[in-house]
């Protein structure tokens, strides 16, 4: 079979074998800047907006930015797909957890319904 297609194709799929053992077991770690966390997650509204205490702040909703999930709990609308998994995702992994929030100046300080627009 490795005949039909020579030397070149045998050090590409051997090569691809390599970096697969490489980089595809190790993977590549991602790493941030140490921030410091200054909030605790006190319930989460849906997938992607949750209220929290903050320890300068005091209790405010936020609008996770970077997050869009289906609308679950709109007056008017129906439950969107995945909405309740997203919600429950989201329950799963910030209900309780203190949480660093990041300001993103491209943004405006709150959306149209009163929640503060954070990372």
């Amino acid at each position: 079979m490795w005949q039909r297609f020579g030397w070149t194709a045998r050090i590409l799929v051997t090569l691809t074998v390599v970096a697969t053992a490489v980089f595809g077991l190790t993977g590549f770690v991602a790493t941030a800047d140490p921030v410091t966390t200054t909030a605790v997650v006190l319930r989460v509204v849906d997938g992607d907006t949750i209220d929290i205490r903050d320890d300068v702040r005091g209790r405010l909703r936020v609008r996770v930015l970077g997050i869009d999930t289906p609308e679950t709990k709109k007056p008017g609308y129906t439950v969107g797909c995945w909405g309740p998994q997203a919600t429950e995702f989201a329950e799963s992994n910030l209900l309780g957890q203190r949480v660093a929030l990041v300001l993103d100046p491209t943004q405006d300080r709150t959306d149209r319904y009163g929640r503060t627009y954070l990372h």
